[in-house]
This record gives C-alpha cells, sequence and structure tokens, in this order.
C-alpha cells in the first residue's frame, strides 16, 4: 500500500523503493529565483571546501601546540 503526502504535482518527481518502503520526491524549481542551480551547487561546494579546509587548519594548529608544549616541558625538565 503506497501514501503519498504530496498530492502536489507540479514538479518533477522521481521514485525509489528502500525496503519495504517507496520514497517519492517532487523537486519544484522557484521560477523568482536570483541565482541558478549551477550557482547554488557552486556556493554550496565551496562553502563545504572552506569548511574541510579550516577542520584541517585546526588539526594542524592542535598538533603544533601539542608538539610545541612538549618541547617547552623538555627545556624546563633539564
Amino acid at each position: 500500500m503506497e501514501e503519498l503526502k504530496n498530492k502536489d504535482k507540479n514538479g518533477i518527481s522521481t521514485k525509489r523503493n528502500i525496503g519495504k518502503t517507496t520514497y517519492e520526491v517532487v523537486v519544484h524549481f522557484n521560477e523568482n529565483a536570483k541565482e541558478t542551480m549551477q550557482d547554488k551547487l557552486t556556493r554550496i561546494m565551496l562553502r563545504e571546501l572552506r569548511r574541510k579546509s579550516d577542520e584541517k587548519k585546526m588539526i594542524l594548529i592542535k598538533k603544533s601546540l601539542t608538539s610545541s608544549n612538549r618541547c617547552v616541558r623538555t627545556v624546563f625538565l633539564r
């Protein structure tokens, strides 16, 4: 038995069966949008790349601080 919660069919529709559940996705585009789909995807990808880059920088900073703390400790122990 298939239940459709969205009765509005004014978009592109696709169905996918996962296990015993059927998912239907209806895609709608805003005709008044100020950016193209390509612009939107580019913006999302750039934001994700910046986030990943920031995470890598934080890891390097933490490693740097950890290694510099070890050096400071050895200097004080002598």
